[in-house]
């Protein structure tokens, strides 16, 4: 694959001295008091679905096969329901739902009505044939596709074993993934959700520091709602093994610069999250302005 589509050298420490404002998808982000008035002047990120909501964030990112291709394509397509099983490079078995369900393409409903979005999918080298089915990741070149039609769309690539497993991921227990944390868009190790993408991702662009919504939360998130499906679960989130590992990673690597403004109830649970304050925030959006001009010239 040709290396200009990742997010590529030029974006690192880009945005130094810069404050990241993400919209994760859980309940604490309905919390949040102007956040129209916030997201116009500070240099906001959102995540998979919640794109929908806020399409005039500054950076979205998703790493979900069904959420990219919903997002990126300009037409309706169909998805099989992934029911379980197994997808590796050169072998498979699993089930899926025979009928498709049929979805409406929202790039131009939705990215195409902010062309300074920068836009960034998180893919894998293999399985290439999930494409038709509600599993996994992004297959690489479909991402390329995607980045040669839309403007200000990179890549980044998500670290898998030869089984098509995340191994390893994101914990203190494994020094190593500590050690790469953020350094390598070609190769990032994973930390059980979005989350631990994104986050990596801000590291190596350098934000200076992050204040979070709806990250941590108990209750059901909207991020990742299968809304099309009639059987769509209704529970709450539940964070896996994996992910509660990585928020110790992330605690870590960022301190005092990981903050949450609403939310975070489960990680507390773990370390000491810091809590942020609104005058945290900024008040006009020059210093938003400056950044997205050196983000979009960055070609």
């Amino acid at each position: 694959m040709d290396n200009k589509y990742l997010l590529n050298p030029s974006f690192k420490d880009i945005a130094k001295d810069h404050t990241a404002f993400c919209i994760f998808g859980g309940p604490s982000s309905n919390e949040t008091q102007n956040i129209d008035n916030i997201i116009k002047n500070n240099f906001t990120v959102t995540v998979n679905h919640s794109i929908a909501k806020y399409p005039n964030v500054d950076l979205f990112l998703t790493a979900d096969n069904l959420i990219s291709r919903e997002y990126f394509e300009d037409k309706e397509f169909f998805s099989h329901k992934f029911i379980g099983g197994k997808m590796i490079e050169e072998a498979s078995q699993f089930k899926y739902k025979k009928e498709p369900t049929w979805i409406q393409g929202k790039r131009n409903t939705v990215l195409s009505q902010n062309p300074n979005l920068i836009k960034i999918i998180g893919c894998y080298h293999f399985p290439c044939y999930n494409h038709n089915f509600s599993s996994g990741q992004l297959y690489k070149y479909y991402g390329v596709e995607y980045c040669k039609e839309i403007p200000n769309t990179y890549l980044c690539l998500l670290h898998k074993d030869a089984n098509n497993d995340p191994n390893p991921v994101l914990s203190l227990t494994l020094p190593e993934t500590v050690d790469t944390y953020g350094t390598d868009m070609g190769k990032i190790i994973v930390g059980g959700n979005v989350s631990g993408i994104l986050l990596q991702v801000l590291w190596y662009m350098g934000f200076s520091k992050v204040i979070t919504v709806g990250l941590g939360d108990n209750g059901k998130s909207t991020g990742y709602s299968e809304q099309h499906w009639k059987e769509a679960p209704t529970k709450g989130f539940e964070w896996s093994n994996a992910s509660l590992h990585s928020v110790l990673v992330h605690n870590k690597i960022w301190g005092k610069n990981l903050k949450t403004l609403h939310g975070g109830d489960v990680f507390r649970d773990y370390c000491d999250f810091p809590k942020a304050n609104y005058d945290e925030l900024e008040t006009t959006p020059e210093k938003k302005n400056q950044l997205i001009n050196k983000l979009i010239s960055n070609k």
